[in-house]
């Protein structure tokens, strides 16, 4: 009997859920983070500033983020300028290195509603030519699954990872039609906005977008985040006129990420064939309202690293002088 208990215990410790397993944060994260990015907007003559993550969803430069990072609801509008900063070989933790390969992002569409929003690259050197992430169709996607977040958050360092589980299912948040999210307990901020919330087989599942801190009288909340479904931006974008496709399921994937037999540095980070139509303006909703606080993660503040704010201004000047000697052209 005795010998029969402990290969029952022995049978319990080498048996374990396949996702939890297979799950590498480390090696996910290798190949993800060069599809992740540091978006920072900004108002001529404003010292404000907001600063959120994006995820590359398309070769020629599309950006998936949230609304509320590039929408100033101080003015009631979007920034004027956008910065997109992509990942540097290594991060070193020196603010200025980190964030040298900047470049000019446009805005092309947006929803304050659904709090998404889509960006693109300007610069045409990044046509199909960029990493990216795929997005989940989540039909093997459940409570308890492991996933991991990467982004840049307020007092924190960037491209930082961290990881946790999908805690609960909630649809139409925030009493919002169609805004269907994840609660997880995987750790987010403000500056985390509008970043992927990543499975064991490197797709998106979740853009992060808000969190809860504070309950009744006050009551401190701890690890209630959430991230708004990939199948809702899929279903928005789709509506606004872009194809883009989702990621193999799951049960079509022969074997999770870390086994694929593909080199290290495309695993995970797989083009999309689909080409995206090129918007000639932004289109926003009907009666758009800023997102309402406080649960959205990014503020219109000043981000922590003042450098940061102060490479983007540098350049607002000329970019003005561009946009008005385009209007005199028309």
């Amino acid at each position: 009997m005795r010998f029969l208990v402990s290969l029952i215990a022995l049978s319990l410790c080498f048996i374990s859920p396949a996702s939890g397993r297979d799950f590498d944060p480390k090696k996910i994260y290798q190949r993800a983070s060069k599809a992740v990015v540091l978006i920072s907007a900004v108002d001529r003559g404003q010292r404000s500033a907001s600063n959120g993550t994006g995820s590359i969803i398309s070769e020629d430069g599309l950006i998936l983020t949230n609304a509320h990072v590039i929408f100033n609801d101080e003015r009631n509008k979007p920034f004027d300028a956008i910065r997109v900063f992509l990942k540097p070989e290594r991060v070193t933790g020196n603010l200025r290195n980190d964030t040298s390969r900047k470049f000019r992002a446009t805005l092309v569409h947006y929803s304050n509603s659904l709090d998404l929003a889509i960006l693109k690259f300007q610069d045409p050197k990044f046509s199909n030519s960029l990493p990216l992430l795929e997005l989940s169709d989540l039909s093997g996607t459940s409570i308890g699954d492991p996933v991991l977040a990467i982004g840049h958050p307020e007092q924190g360092g960037l491209w930082t990872l961290t990881t946790g589980t999908i805690s609960s299912l909630i649809e139409n948040f925030d009493g919002t039609r169609g805004k269907d999210v994840f609660q997880t307990e995987t750790s987010i901020n403000k500056g985390n906005s509008g970043g992927p919330l990543i499975d064991q087989y490197g797709h998106m599942v979740g853009i992060n977008s808000m969190i809860a801190r504070k309950g009744k009288n006050g009551i401190t909340i701890t690890d209630v985040n959430f991230s708004i479904k990939s199948t809702v931006a899929m279903k928005w974008m789709r509506s606004v006129g872009y194809s883009q496709r989702y990621a193999m399921t799951q049960q079509q994937e022969s074997t999770p990420l870390k086994e694929k037999h593909t080199p290290t540095e495309n695993a995970g980070i797989v083009p999309v064939p689909t080409q995206a139509p090129e918007p000639t303006e932004i289109k926003p909703e009907l009666n758009q309202k800023p997102p309402k606080e406080p649960e959205i993660l990014t503020e219109v503040r000043p981000y922590k690293e003042k450098d940061l704010f102060e490479q983007v201004e540098d350049e607002m000047e000329d970019m003005m002088e561009e946009m008005k000697g385009r209007i005199r052209s028309r």
